[in-house]
């Protein structure tokens, strides 16, 4: 339990790390203010702003089409809504990109598809976990119901190839919004725990493996995904591990924060005055890098 008594490692190391602000809010920051789409025409460009984008992005879509546009320009159009959170109409871009590929392009296919995936679990985090009164649950847009979409879509990229190396992150992070959707159930000592939440977590820890393997271990984002795994599953030391190791290789993320999850893993390990000095780290970095506070290590650091 030597690493529990680390301050670096516990992410309450005194100075601001001087790549925090540099890597703070990195969530949408490389779409760009505008950008020129080919004419094949004219044999010039046409300047598409990014930052005001219209409501309805057919004509946008129909210009794409028309220049048979790369995928990246499918992309980076649909996530520049995203940034300004209008999720469906990026969903609808990256549906209508899916159409207009050319066929065979697998690989610019599997990268569409891969986004429309993170983007359907992004809405399933938004979405009411139960129907709302008086509304169907066959027509409810409820977490289930995203996940299911976000599911389809997944299978749909691993038919044309199982082993493209960005689908375990997704089939991990799916598992892992899969598995939240169940409350952990009491076990009789002694026997094994097979109901769904576990299962889908056992499923999340062997994709975020399968992840980090494929990126020879540098992808920081199966690492915490394992983490935040392990943590559900109640194996505190071992997230703990996971969040610190995180925190060492890129101690400037904020979004998410490991720091959080150290101080959860922490607290739950019965170290709480470090879990408390952990949050307000966390806490102290969110403020000085936008000003808006996590409500969730706001509210921690009021235990």
């Amino acid at each position: 339990m030597a690493s529990l008594r680390s301050e670096h490692t516990n992410g309450v190391n005194g100075e601001t790390h001087p790549t925090v602000k540099s890597l703070a809010n990195l969530r949408f920051s490389d779409i760009p203010s505008a950008i020129d789409i080919p004419a094949s025409t004219l044999d010039s460009e046409v300047e598409v702003s990014l930052e005001g984008l219209p409501d309805d992005p057919t004509e946008l879509c129909t210009l794409l089409e028309n220049e048979k546009a790369a995928k990246n320009f499918w992309v980076i159009i649909a996530l520049a809504y995203a940034k300004q959170k209008q999720i469906d109409h990026a969903i609808d871009i990256l549906n209508k990109g899916l159409t207009s590929v050319a066929h065979g392009a697998t690989k610019e296919k599997l990268g569409l598809l891969g986004w429309v995936c993170w983007l359907l679990m992004l809405k399933s985090r938004q979405a009411p976990r139960v129907a709302p009164e008086g509304e169907l649950y066959a027509e409810a847009k409820t977490k289930d119901h995203y996940l299911q979409l976000a599911t389809s879509t997944l299978n749909e990229a691993s038919r044309l190839n199982p082993a493209f190396p960005p689908l375990f992150l997704a089939r991990g992070v799916l598992s892992l919004l899969r598995a939240s959707l169940h409350p952990p159930r009491p076990v009789r000592p002694g026997t094994v725990d097979t109901s769904e939440r576990v299962e889908s977590l056992r499923q999340a820890l062997k994709c975020f493996e399968e992840s980090s393997k494929a990126f020879g271990g540098r992808n920081v984002m199966a690492i915490l995904g394992r983490a935040r795994t392990q943590y559900m599953l109640g194996r505190y030391a071992e997230a703990l591990e996971g969040y610190q190791k995180v925190l060492m290789k890129m101690p400037g993320l904020t979004d998410p924060d490991p720091r959080i999850g150290i101080g959860c893993c922490l607290w739950h390990l019965g170290f709480k005055d470090q879990a408390k000095a952990a949050w307000e780290r966390a806490l102290a970095l969110v403020r000085g890098s936008c000003n808006t506070i996590s409500p969730l290590a706001d509210r921690v650091c009021a235990l």
